[in-house]
């Protein structure tokens, strides 16, 4: 196994399928604020809203998966069928407890939170009434992402890949028949984008079930031990460090999102559209930080100690390919706004184009930082990690951001320049840790 996880060329085979994947996935919101652009500003902005709160609870099911995913990675490495069977089992129970958890919330708490982000009584019903509909997404990505990060883990990242594409057509079909009521359907506006959403993401949760069900066999047996509630705590315990990170990133996003609704409407809606398309070409990154990790967990599990210095290293120089790419359709995207989105005020165009150089320069850091992260989490060091975002993000940009929207009333520019800082700051301790042999450390017993 050793030497086939050497070269790019393998990292590149398991990263394009996740990219995709991601891409893809990010594709919802994509097609979303597309087809709700012709209902006005304040649809934009209603769902906007209701996106920084359901981002929050997808987010921490993206996280916690993220944590079983380099689990499952270093025990497909270490050859281990029980420590497979009990890391892809404890993450399905983790992920059933948070999308449980997060659906009450919803329904309980929803609107009362919007309603302390937004003083618009309209805009709070709308987006109260997109986020009960999307609670059902919350449900089909706890099951979908983990059975993803199960395969992603053990190799096989284009079976996700495949249950993106029947997700993507069925989203655009539905959503654009029921927010315009089209083929005999009532007319729902904004809660037909949300009804066109949850549609999809079941449909794909579906896929992946009824595959994983057919292919489970060769890799978990059936006669593996009933799950305990050790088992579960053991997994908590390696993930939810690496978790950590991601939940970390996703609440202080969530919050400075929150913050940023106190913006004009047409700037908070430049912010509103420009964001899902910076995550589509920004899991260009991640997908080759992620294949690095999940490989380089692969080499730890196989106790393949002396190759994976040199596999990191290669894989770390070839990552600047990556952001060349990213960087160039950051500057690209800018030229297609007015033909995309032609019902735009020229208000919301002239920010989002104050955006561009800011994007030219981001990939590089932030792409070697995503090496960086994902390769210590690989090797056990994800508290570290965890640490590096957290005090960026919570004692520097949600303070500033605060500071820029809510006292100084800076420009939408200003704002948006604080992601470019967050990545400087977080370069330096994370090379430095790159450097040392500290994080080396195994994840798997069984």
């Amino acid at each position: 196994m050793s030497q086939a996880l050497l070269g790019n060329r393998n990292v590149f085979s398991l990263a394009w399928p996740i990219a995709i994947n991601a891409i893809l996935l990010q594709f919802i919101l994509v097609i979303d604020t597309v087809l709700i652009t012709p209902l006005g500003e304040e649809s934009l902005a209603a769902m906007g809203l209701a996106a920084s709160v359901a981002g929050i609870l997808v987010g921490l099911l993206m996280a916690f998966s993220n944590g079983t995913q380099l689990v499952v990675a270093q025990a497909f490495g270490a050859k281990s069928p029980l420590a497979l069977s009990l890391s892809f089992r404890s993450g399905a129970v983790i992920n059933a407890m948070i999308a449980c958890a997060g659906i009450l919330f919803i329904f309980i708490f929803g609107k009362s939170l919007i309603s302390l982000i937004s003083d618009k009584p309209l805009m709070i019903e709308m987006s109260y009434d997109y986020l009960k509909i999307f609670s059902v997404v919350v449900f089909g990505v706890s099951v979908s992402q983990n059975i993803t990060v199960y395969f992603n883990a053990t190799g096989r990242s284009r079976i996700p890949m495949y249950a993106n594409f029947l997700e993507l057509p069925i989203n655009v079909a539905v959503s654009v028949v029921l927010i315009y009521g089209l083929l005999g359907f009532t007319e729902m506006g904004l809660e037909g984008a949300a009804v066109g959403s949850a549609v999809a993401v079941s449909s794909r949760a579906l896929f992946l079930v009824v595959f994983y069900s057919k292919q489970q066999a060769k890799q978990i047996p059936f006669d593996a031990p009933a799950l305990t509630v050790t088992n579960v705590k053991d997994h908590a315990r390696h993930a939810t460090p690496i978790a950590g990170t991601f939940i970390s990133s996703i609440l202080a996003a969530g919050v400075c999102m929150m913050i940023y609704a106190k913006l004009s409407t047409n700037e908070f809606a430049a912010l509103v559209l420009i964001a899902p398309w910076i995550k589509v070409a920004g899991h260009l990154s991640t997908a080759w930080g992620q294949s690095t990790g999940i490989l380089a967990g692969q080499l730890l599990g196989n106790k393949d100690w002396p190759l994976l210095d040199g596999f990191v290293s290669r894989s770390w120089r070839a990552a600047f390919v990556v952001a060349t790419v990213i960087s160039i359709a950051y500057i690209s995207m800018f030229f297609l706004f007015e033909a995309l989105y032609p019902e735009l005020e020229e208000e919301t165009l002239n920010a989002l184009w104050l955006f561009a150089p800011i994007l030219g320069v981001t990939p590089f850091i932030r792409t070697s930082n995503t090496i960086c992260g994902h390769v210590l989490r690989a090797g056990g060091d994800a508290k570290y990690v965890l640490k590096i975002h957290a005090y960026t993000q919570w004692f520097v940009i949600v303070p500033l951001s605060a500071l820029f929207v809510l006292y100084w009333d800076l420009h939408v520019v200003w704002v948006f320049a604080l992601t470019l800082l967050e990545e400087i700051i977080k370069s330096v301790p994370f090379h430095l840790r790159m450097y040392s042999d500290s994080w080396k450390k195994n994840l798997v017993t069984a």
